[in-house]
């Protein structure tokens, strides 16, 4: 996903993406919290309810929907009455990458204060910060370095716009003081909406017709989503017609420090809700000019990270 390549982009492009079947499965605030919070040790229900501060009927349903998609499993813990813990299946496992690079952008960007404030790997002992790169080229993901295009199962994907869901907010939002000092990575990822808004920014849309017509999405919601995003600093509203006035939707230094996150989204996306040979969307990095593959490894050593190797770390 190349932005600034691209002002025309097949609107069946972006649905039909992995990182559109991606999100249909993770894309709201209460799973992302739900796999954070697992990877950070709670997992049980009022565990979780706590950490999560969801109603306790949308906590059931997000874990209901994440152990049918084999995201999690429940595994007993008592007998009389019966009670479970949610853990992490192999898939769900499989997000760690997305979840790390989440905790990159909020340690330069948020505000948010149940993250640890730093990491360490037991590998080499050290402090770190995750690398998201290449593997065959082994340089950082940056936006600039990819192109896009439709794979051979392309045709075959059924454009199917995201079902409505009304924005979950913050407590900040909420209390009507959202700023860019003030925002979480959950604010700008946390509903498929914002999240298909801001991947096609990462195709090169920036006009409020084009990114409607490519991603499907109602004239108020699309409103609502952009005002959300240019007020947390993520894009920056630029005029290019005076009369009548109109504006592009530019991402800033804060937004472009989300495409790690819709990359790693694509990624797990094409290992696990994908047929082999079957990608709707295929990647290439510029860099070395071959089929993109990824990997988070530690600044310090240069590692894969695995999630039993990591600390937590809260100052």
């Amino acid at each position: 996903m190349a932005s600034s390549r691209t002002t025309k982009v097949d609107p069946d492009l972006i649905l039909g993406s992995q990182v559109a079947q991606g999100l249909a499965v993770i894309g709201d605030r209460c799973a992302f919290l739900i796999i954070r919070d697992i990877y950070l040790g709670s997992r049980r229900f009022e565990e979780l309810r706590k950490r999560t501060e969801a109603a306790r009927g949308t906590l059931t349903s997000r874990l209901k929907s994440l152990v049918e998609h084999g995201i999690l499993y429940k595994s007993p813990y008592q007998s009389s009455p019966v009670r479970h813990e949610y853990r992490l299946t192999e898939k769900g496992l499989d997000l760690y990458p997305m979840v790390l690079l989440m905790w990159n952008w909020e340690h330069k960007w948020g505000q948010n204060q149940y993250l640890p404030a730093t990491l360490s790997h037991r590998t080499c002992g050290k402090e770190m910060t995750p690398l998201y790169r290449c593997t065959e080229c082994r340089n950082e993901v940056l936006p600039q370095d990819f192109s896009f295009f439709p794979g051979e199962s392309f045709e075959a994907v059924k454009k199917v716009p995201p079902r409505f869901q009304r924005r979950s907010k913050s407590k900040q939002e909420k209390n009507g003081y959202l700023g860019p000092q003030q925002v979480s990575v959950l604010d700008c990822v946390g509903d498929r909406w914002t999240s298909l808004v801001l991947a096609a920014s990462f195709f090169g849309l920036q006009r409020f017709d084009d990114i409607a017509e490519a991603i499907g999405i109602a004239t108020n919601i699309l409103s609502d989503r952009l005002k959300a995003l240019v007020n947390m600093g993520v894009f920056d509203r630029v005029p290019y017609r005076d009369r009548p006035v109109r504006y592009e939707y530019h991402l800033s230094d804060k937004g472009r420090d989300l495409y790690q996150h819709t990359i790693a989204i694509h990624e797990w996306a094409s290992r696990w809700l994908i047929k082999p040979g079957k990608e709707p969307l295929i990647l290439r990095h510029a860099r070395c000019d071959t089929l993109f593959n990824g990997e988070v490894v530690c600044s310090e050593c240069e590692q894969l990270l695995d999630p039993h190797e990591v600390t937590y770390n809260h100052h």
